[in-house]
Order: structure tokens, then C-alpha cells, then sequence
């Protein structure tokens, strides 16, 4: 018997780069992966880059392709693109970041793929100028198209919603970031403070790549306030790699605390780390929604973190983690002494913020709401109202 149109599952394509593991990249895993355990929507992904991304979607079984951005032209990435589209019969196209939405919005009108929608994850980490061409025609190219192309717009946070609905209005919704929360154990016993206390330092860690929005030169400042001016007995660990790397184990020498923070690089399997860490800091310039926080908080990590962004939306605005407004490595060794030192606070606010990951930003929820939005603009629903 024929399947009649009604009975199709929608296919959506997956446009991600995939050069490395970071944000953008786990949340488009974490969609895509619940997308098929849920059966009501058909994922499939084209990666620009090899790497863990691809890898784990190959392993969980997803239509992967490999539009390699090192060895192909953007010309030669959407002919990729336009074939993985025609082989898969794609309803919709999604688009994770500027230059995926740029070659993929190409590539949608060039075979007739009807609907698309964007997923910003987070601001632009620089300014582009003309002094990079390309960089600055790639984010020119992106909001033109995102304007006249796209069928919707998500933001992941509410904060990020408000920049962008003025460029994009009647058509950007918010769909937080989220987690898998019954995937993920939670974190094991915790030592009785006075004995850990005696026994090793405060290890107090950054996650997150080494590119400048991230700012690790705060981060070191810090652990070197806590140890100069505070005269605290702490340990520092940055894990992610990047461009900046070298750089900052430099200027870690020269800040004197050299000995103290351990560059771990890229770290594959997180869970033993997480263990370990008695508090995360994020001092980045500005965030989307972090999917760091998310997995700290789910783990009764206690968090100090920079008051921009979506970071308060996932620290219920203080109530699941502290909030820094002094950005300074001042304001933030000053918070993270607090913590130190009122350690029923730290377990208080590490509670609060795993009960408020699990009831806001789980993942069984959220890719509801995306499939709901994928019927919805399959429909041809000139106005968004949805607005979670």
C-alpha cells in the first residue's frame, strides 16, 4: 500500500561544521540524536569538518555527510550538499552557524528544499571587519539570507532572542539550549569539606576553547588574586584547546602561578574531570546559553560565572550559581573566596542548580518544542507564536 503525504515521516537536514567539539556542536548532537530516539521526525546531517562530531553521528546510525571545508571549494561544499539533500528527499533544512547557513541556504534554493530554519547559538566571538574579506562577506551573506530565507529563527536564550528579534522580527523564537538529564550520572559523594580541604588544594577549572571571548587571562589573574591577595590555597585547570594555548601558558609564567594551572587540552571524556572539580568558572566576554553550565549543574558543580548572556537564564539569576558583575579578575576571585569559605552555600546553590536544570532544560522537552516547529513552518505558517 502507497504512503500517502500525510503518513511521511519530515525529513531535516543538519547543516554543522564539526571542526571541533564545543557548544554548537553537542546541542546540535543532543537534537539530532533525540530527534531519532523520538522516531517522529527523520534527521539527517551534513559535517564540514571529520572530527568527534561526525564520528558520533556515524555511530548512532544518522545520514552523515562529509562536505570536508579543508580539501573542498564553498562551491564544491553546497555540490555536496545539494546531493545529499536531493539523495534524502530533505523537507527542511537546519542551518548551526554563519557559514553553514550561508552554504546551505545556497544549496536549498539550487534543489527546491521548501522550508529552512537557523539556530543561533550564540553572538559572534569578534567583530568582523574588511581586513578579513571573507570572514566579513560570510557574516554579510549570513544576515541577508537569515532575513529574506530563513523560515524561523531559534535563539537559544531569551537574552539572545532580544538581540536578534528586531533584525529578525515575527519569526524568532526561543528554544533553550538543553541535556540530557537522565543520561548523565550525578556527581559521587562529596568529601566532608575540612577533610578535603586538608587533603588537596581547591581545584577550581575552566571549560572551554582557548580563543579570546573565553578569556583565560582572566581566568589566570584570578587563581593568582585567590593566591596573592586572598591567601588561598587553590589550583587552577583550563581544559580546551585552541589557538591561544601556548599563549597562555606564557602569560601563566609570567603571572607566577605557572605551577598552579594545569593545561589539560582537549578532554575527551570529561566524567572523571567533573569529578573532581570543587568549582567551574566562567569568565567569558559573552555566551549564548553554555552547554558547559548545563553539564556542571546537572553534576552538583558549583559555578561562578560572568552576569551576561544566557548565563543567568541557566543560573536562575543567581539562585543555582554565583553571578559576577565586576568583571575583573578582582570581582571574580572575590565570589570564588566566598564560595571557599561558606561551603554550605556552595552545596546549596550546586542543588539548586541541578533541580533547575532538570525541570528547564531537559532534553525530552526541548526537541519537542523543535518538532513542533518543524510542523509548523512545514505548514506554511507565515507567524511564528511560539515563544518558550
Amino acid at each position: 500500500m502507497a504512503t500517502s503525504d500525510s503518513d511521511k515521516k519530515l525529513v531535516v537536514t543538519h547543516i554543522v561544521s564539526g571542526d571541533i567539539w564545543a557548544g554548537a556542536e553537542a546541542q546540535a548532537f543532543q537534537l539530532i540524536s533525540g530527534l531519532q530516539a523520538n522516531g517522529v521526525i527523520k534527521p539527517t546531517a551534513v559535517v564540514f569538518n571529520p572530527g568527534v562530531l561526525f564520528d558520533k553521528l556515524e555511530a548512532l546510525g544518522i545520514d552523515v555527510t562529509l562536505a570536508n571545508e579543508s580539501a573542498l571549494s564553498p562551491l564544491s561544499q553546497i555540490k555536496a550538499i545539494c546531493k545529499h539533500l536531493r539523495e534524502h528527499s530533505t523537507d527542511i533544512l537546519h542551518t548551526h552557524g554563519f557559514k553553514e547557513n550561508v552554504l546551505g541556504t545556497a544549496a536549498r534554493y539550487l534543489t527546491g528544499v521548501k522550508r529552512s530554519v537557523l539556530t543561533v547559538h550564540g553572538s559572534p566571538e569578534s567583530q568582523s571587519t574588511w581586513r578579513a574579506p571573507r570572514k566579513k562577506l560570510t557574516h554579510l551573506l549570513n544576515s541577508v539570507m537569515t532575513g529574506f530565507c530563513q523560515d524561523a529563527v531559534v535563539a537559544v536564550s531569551q537574552h539572545l532572542k532580544t538581540v536578534l528579534e528586531p533584525r529578525y522580527p515575527n519569526k524568532t523564537v526561543v528554544i533553550r539550549n538543553f541535556i540530557d538529564t537522565d543520561e548523565i550520572l550525578t556527581a559521587p559523594p562529596e568529601q566532608p569539606d575540612d577533610l578535603r580541604q586538608l587533603d588537596t588544594p581547591y581545584r577550581i577549572t575552566l571549560v572551554g576553547r582557548c580563543v579570546p571571548v573565553k578569556r583565560i587571562d582572566l581566568f589566570i589573574d584570578t587563581i593568582a588574586s585567590l593566591r596573592n591577595d586572598h591567601k588561598l590555597e587553590v589550583e587552577g585547570s583550563i581544559c580546551g584547546d585552541g589557538p591561544l594555548l601556548e599563549t597562555m601558558k606564557q602569560y601563566a609564567n609570567t603571572k607566577g602561578v605557572a605551577k598552579f594551572i594545569h593545561f589539560r587540552g582537549f578532554v575527551q571524556d570529561m566524567e572523571p574531570e567533573w569529578a573532581s572539580i570543587d568549582a567551574l568558572v566562567m569568565p567569558s566576554d559573552h555566551e549564548g546559553l553554555p552547554m558547559t553550565l548545563l553539564e556542571a549543574l546537572l553534576r552538583k558543580v558549583p559555578v561562578v560565572a560572568h552576569n551576561a548572556g544566557g548565563i543567568p537564564e541557566v543560573l536562575d539569576f543567581g539562585n543555582s550559581g554565583v553571578l559576577v558583575d565586576n568583571h575583573s579578575a578582582t570581582g571574580y576571585a572575590d565570589k570564588l573566596a566566598q564560595l571557599i569559605k561558606q561551603p554550605e552555600m556552595a552545596r546549596q546553590l550546586a542543588a539548586n542548580g541541578q533541580n533547575h536544570v532538570k525541570k528547564e532544560f531537559s532534553k525530552r522537552e526541548n526537541v519537542r518544542k523543535y518538532e513542533a516547529l518543524y510542523r509548523a513552518i512545514s505548514q506554511k505558517k507565515q507567524r511564528l507564536t511560539q515563544n518558550t
